[in-house]
């Protein structure tokens, strides 16, 4: 049986060269089969079955779904098992449902709709493809494809996708309104850049945040509601620096989260960290020298790093956690595309996830130079004793300093301060009987506790007690 046989080809394709006629009958034979394959393999990530054109909404949302994921095909005429049920299609079916999908799509949506006939009935196919200018919204509401489900994006997805697709900073996302904006802190900034002898900046407060591209026709950026904003959080709550002292490894022992515009977090942060961090007193000849744990120009550097840095995209705050042996700075946002952990223990280049922010903090004086601020870290680490920080990139930056007086906490000891924390204070007598040791060791353990820093007495003789520093 040839091929012209195998159809009731229509007098139109008669007069078709072979090969186009052949062309075209493989074509058919090849959707056919795919759709029946579609059937077999049931719903997934890229299929979609609707038993009829009267679940338009339905369809509306597996196609901005599609749009938005990998792409997919909607087959309407066709029950949730894959049966084939059909569907009635009149002259206007296939160019009315395209207008309607068109119509409420936004980017509009142009999908590819074609008839096919399955066991003596016509199914719908609606092909869809990923979409390059994301997010997709139909009647105003993203969906993204999960499995076999169309799930609602949210505010955090879709802001993402923007940024993706038309390479927008978060930073520049228009969040607030002039009347959240201390203009008072602008013109302390005003200030601050004419003492720095920058380049020369207006004296209007709203002409300086419009030369900055922190606003736009009134509407205030993300960028100047951080830096100069009254209350920052109430936008975005996240924005917020967590500071905790541990006892071991998971047991906190002071927790404190600051918040405030992004000037007042470097400060009160810093000002907090250096507080709980140990430090002896050195006297060489008539010098008094005071040498801390940590170098706290490192320190400081890595704090302004971390929140000039992160990515506020991320619900996440930054965390520094203090430890015994060690402490931890760690925010939302890994290093940028171009730059390696090797690259920070180099000159290298600086790429800025948030430019704006960080031209601000520059004229204010906080950042000096680009690209040198974990050279310096690296220096005064090594210069302190605290030998070479430890960096780490996997979606959170985490920069990490080993304690200068860094000893193994052993297991009495540790047993002694979580007795302490848990009863507030306590006498040498109260540990001998709780740990059943002798008197000696109990001594030991306690001078060992105190030249870490970690505890101090109070009162003399047998009313001396041990408390927690913190």
């Amino acid at each position: 049986m040839s091929w012209t046989e195998t159809l009731n080809l229509s007098d139109s394709y008669r007069y078709l060269p072979l090969l186009t006629v052949k062309f075209i009958i493989f074509q058919m034979f090849t959707f056919h089969y795919l759709v029946e394959m579609q059937l077999k393999n049931r719903e997934s990530m890229t299929v979609e079955f609707k038993r009829s054109l009267s679940e338009f909404s339905d369809i509306l949302a597996t196609v901005s779904a599609f749009s938005n994921t990998k792409g997919g095909i909607i087959l309407v005429g066709v029950d949730d098992q894959g049966n084939v049920l059909g569907v009635q299609i009149g002259k206007r079916t296939l160019e009315d449902l395209s207008n309607k999908i068109v119509q409420n799509t936004d980017p509009k949506i142009y999908p590819e709709i074609k008839i096919e006939e399955i066991h003596d009935k016509k199914v719908i196919e609606i092909k869809v493809s990923e979409r390059s200018d994301k997010p997709v919204f139909a009647k105003g509401i993203a969906y993204k494809r999960v499995g076999r489900s169309n799930v609602k994006m949210d505010r955090e997805e879709i802001v993402n996708l923007l940024r993706k697709t038309y390479e927008l900073s978060y930073e520049d996302i228009e969040i607030s309104n002039i009347e959240d904006i201390d203009l008072s802190k602008v013109k302390e900034f005003i200030e601050k850049a004419r003492k720095r002898r920058l380049a020369l900046v207006p004296k209007d407060e709203i002409s300086v945040l419009r030369n900055l591209g922190l606003i736009s026709d009134k509407k205030v950026k993300l960028a100047a509601l951080l830096v100069f904003g009254e209350n920052p959080q109430a936008k975005i709550p996240w924005a917020t620096v967590k500071i905790g002292k541990f006892l071991g490894e998971t047991t906190p022992i002071l927790e404190k989260e600051i918040g405030g515009d992004l000037l007042e977090q470097i400060e009160k942060s810093y000002t907090e960290t250096a507080s709980l961090i140990r430090k002896e007193i050195k006297v060489d000849g008539l010098k008094r020298k005071e040498i801390y744990e940590y170098p706290l120009q490192a320190l400081r550097e890595l704090i302004i790093n971390s929140i000039t840095h992160r990515d506020y995209s991320v619900a996440s705050p930054i965390y520094i956690k203090i430890f015994n042996d060690h402490v931890e700075i760690e925010n939302p946002g890994g290093l940028p595309p171009g730059i390696t952990l090797e690259d920070l223990k180099k000159p290298h280049r600086s790429i800025l996830r948030n430019p704006k922010i960080a031209n601000i903090l520059y004229n204010m004086g906080y950042i000096e130079k680009w690209g040198v601020g974990t050279l310096q870290v690296l220096e005064k680490c090594i210069l302190n004793g605290n030998g070479e920080p430890i960096f780490n990139s996997n979606g959170f930056f985490k920069a990490e300093i080993k304690s200068r007086y860094s000893e193994e906490t052993g297991e009495n000891e540790r047993k002694i301060l979580n007795y302490i924390l848990k009863k507030g204070k306590t006498t040498r007598k109260e540990l001998e009987k709780e740990l059943k040791l002798k008197e000696s060791t109990i001594r030991k353990l306690l001078g060992k506790l105190q030249r870490k820093g970690l505890i101090v007495k109070e009162g003399k003789g047998k009313k001396t007690k041990y408390k927690l520093v913190f």
